[in-house]
């Protein structure tokens, strides 16, 4: 019987690409949202689901955010928007270690200057974005 030296080739890269393409799936799926400490995620948001919380982190987003993020957190330019996508699969806790530490080399600020209390609430607004256009 005749082997193809190709069979063993192609069966040979085929097999590598599955293992690579494996290997990496548990690193995806262990990131946090830019790359916050998974304790991070464990923070609870006082203000969780209170209209008058994000009805004040509204006010709060559009003094310090929407600038930058646009209104509703629609997105501008390159920047993406924030009621979709990962700002909304995120956890809350995760969202406010980003706000609080921010991403400088990316252009944004840290906001740990603001009180807790108002960061919070700009999580609870943001928060109620999920699912607006």
């Amino acid at each position: 019987m005749k082997v193809d030296i190709r069979s063993y080739f192609l069966i040979a890269a085929i097999s590598a690409i599955l293992f690579c393409f494996s290997a990496s799936m548990p690193l995806a799926q262990d990131a946090h949202f830019h790359n916050a400490p998974a304790s991070s995620s464990q923070l609870k948001n006082p203000y969780a689901g209170q209209p008058t919380a994000a009805a004040a982190g509204a006010r709060f987003y559009a003094t310090n955010c929407g600038s930058c993020h646009g209104i509703k957190g629609r997105g501008t330019g390159n920047i993406p928007p924030l009621s979709q996508g990962p700002t909304q699969s995120a956890s809350d806790g995760e969202v406010f270690w980003f706000i609080t530490t921010g991403a400088v080399d990316n252009g944004m600020p840290a906001w740990g200057t603001l009180p807790e209390r108002q960061r919070w609430q700009i999580v609870t607004y943001l928060k109620s974005l999920k699912g607006t256009a």
